[in-house]
């Protein structure tokens, strides 16, 4: 009598305990069927817990796995009008029970909190474009007007050629080649200038790392003319496609393009290159600059609103790193043995990427 009376007294407080567990708790059999449900499994399967039982856990957890060994995993739920519900399962085997115990967390808050930060980094990504556009406006416009002065210094020789000797087709014909290459060249810089700033949804695809250099090089390298800076570019394509969004790496690209170049203003001798590489499932960019060099702490470079440029918001780093790191990938800073700084950043080889 006093061992039923202690077994029925610890069963209540079993009882009392998992009803006031806020995650939803199923007993389930050896035959897959819930046994017992607690009250906040009612509440988030949205009936009574009464109603979960005898049903089959497999109808309430189809993505999830309950075989022995799964432990802590995450799919979607279905409740019994059909509708379904992200959740985080562990699952856990009694002792001489045979009975599996499923502990189940909705995640529909925190998948729309995730949703809200990815919605708020890629705003700040965005103003970061904006920002260093407008940086770059002057050299741009310098950069654009190339072209476009070409393409009239080619025209009018072209006509006076027409007038002065009419019979000199062939070279009248490679003058106007010319002037259609610089309205080519012209007609790219403003299309890649239209991508670097247009909003859009963060779309991974297959890219080669020396293909987006040598296309971000074009926007970067802008700014480096007016500084008198020589820029070198070692960009080697053999193996080094990965799996990125090809505007957001073009901008990490920029930021430590016109990082560098900022670095070098005032320095004597003013070099920046760029070079690729592949090694051990990673390609990797080392942009080197020949400048003033990193000051102690480099690491804090990459915080929010660390900068150390007087007018600067310090937020372009920040913004590499958070593209760098969404991609899976490491972005760091060291002196330069040649006098000034390498930022250098890695991104995961297309083939592991996808695995």
């Amino acid at each position: 009598m006093a061992a039923e009376d202690a077994a029925r007294l610890a069963e209540a407080r079993l009882e009392a305990i998992l009803e006031c567990v806020t995650d939803a708790i199923l007993s389930i059999d050896e035959k897959g069927v819930v046994v017992a449900a607690n009250a906040a499994a009612g509440t988030l399967f949205r009936c009574a817990s009464e109603a979960l039982l005898g049903v089959g856990a497999a109808l309430l957890l189809p993505e999830c796995r309950l075989a022995a060994g799964e432990r802590r995993q995450n799919g979607l739920a279905r409740r019994p009008d059909d509708s379904t519900f992200p959740a985080a399962l562990t699952v856990t085997e009694t002792r001489g029970a045979r009975l599996r115990i499923a502990v189940i967390r909705d995640l529909t808050e925190e998948r729309a909190a995730e949703a809200l930060l990815c919605e708020l980094r890629s705003e700040l990504a965005y103003a970061g474009r904006l920002a260093a556009m407008g940086e770059l406006a002057g050299a741009l416009a310098h950069e654009i007007n190339q072209p476009f002065s070409a393409i009239a210094t080619y025209v009018r020789t072209a006509r006076w050629l027409l007038q002065r000797k009419p019979k000199q087709s062939a070279e009248v014909e490679d003058i106007l080649a010319k002037a259609g290459a610089q309205a080519m060249r012209a007609g790219d810089i403003v299309r890649r200038l239209r991508e670097f700033v247009t909003r859009g949804e963060s779309v991974k695809t297959v890219q080669s790392l020396a293909t987006l250099v040598e296309e971000a090089q074009s926007l970067g390298v802008a700014g480096a003319r007016q500084v008198g800076a020589r820029v070198v570019v070692a960009a080697r394509g053999e193996n080094d496609h990965v799996l990125a969004d090809r505007v957001q790496i073009q901008q990490v690209i920029v930021n430590l393009m016109r990082n560098a170049v900022e670095a070098m203003d005032g320095a004597t001798r003013r070099e920046l290159s760029l070079s690729t590489s592949s090694a051990d499932g990673y390609a990797r960019l080392d942009v080197a600059d020949t400048g003033h060099g990193l000051k102690d702490g480099a690491g804090a470079l990459f915080e929010p609103f660390r900068s150390t440029k007087a007018t600067g918001m310090g937020i372009g780093l920040s913004i590499s790193r958070s593209i760098v790191e969404a991609h899976g990938g490491r972005i760091w800073a060291e002196p330069n043995p040649q006098g000034g700084a390498i930022f250098s950043f890695t991104l995961p080889l297309a083939e592991r990427a996808i695995l």
